[in-house]
């Protein structure tokens, strides 16, 4: 091997690896927050809407990890389920199952912009529409969408669902509509996860 193709073997080997790592210093190895609202949630960071705000935990309890907007009390909501109350019976969140979305074992109710946690008619059935996996920043989720029936016909509605089970965190989105449906899209393709 003549020297010249030994320096040409050297330096395509360091451009390489110069390529492929990302010095510790580097702002790419660490990206910024991102400015504005976010909610966090065990290891997933959610940047959300200019205007939007997200309550971890709210005095009722009624509207823990609830995303809002406007004149929208829930319109999604952001649960961490290995905090759940381990005595407390669970649903693990599942496409398999009418109720899907909900981890709870009682009847869910029918949770959308004009009717939140605590105004909400008990939901009487649900039928799955659509069952997958959906992009929540770089990681996939089993996502479904329900057509939800009410007590209060005007209530029925749309939920969709993103579930991490390794992660453990659940993302309902209520009362959903193209608008928010587009929003919510958005919201979750710039998660991140720490």
């Amino acid at each position: 091997m003549s020297f010249r193709h030994l320096v040409l073997v050297v330096a395509v080997t360091l451009a390489a690896a110069a390529c492929s790592s990302t010095p510790a210093g580097d702002p790419a190895a660490n990206p910024p927050a991102p400015s504005g609202p976010q909610a966090t949630v065990g290891s997933l960071r959610l940047p959300l809407p200019p205007g939007a705000t997200y309550t971890e935990h709210s005095p009722d309890g009624l509207l823990d990890g609830c995303i809002a907007e406007g004149t929208a009390v829930c319109e999604a909501r952001v649960l961490d389920l290995r905090k759940a109350d381990p005595d407390a019976p669970i649903n693990l969140p599942s496409t398999k199952r009418p109720f899907g979305w909900y981890p709870g074992t009682d009847m869910p109710t029918c949770i959308t912009p004009a009717s939140p946690p605590g105004k909400a008619a008990q939901a009487t059935g649900s039928e799955l529409l659509d069952a997958g996996f959906a992009p929540i920043g770089p990681k996939k989720a089993e996502y479904g969408r329900w057509q939800v029936t009410c007590e209060n016909s005007a209530q029925n509605n749309q939920v969709r669902m993103w579930w991490l089970p390794t992660s453990r965190i659940l993302i309902v989105q209520y009362g959903s509509f193209p608008g928010w449906d587009a929003k919510m899209d958005t919201l979750l393709a710039g998660a991140t996860f720490s």
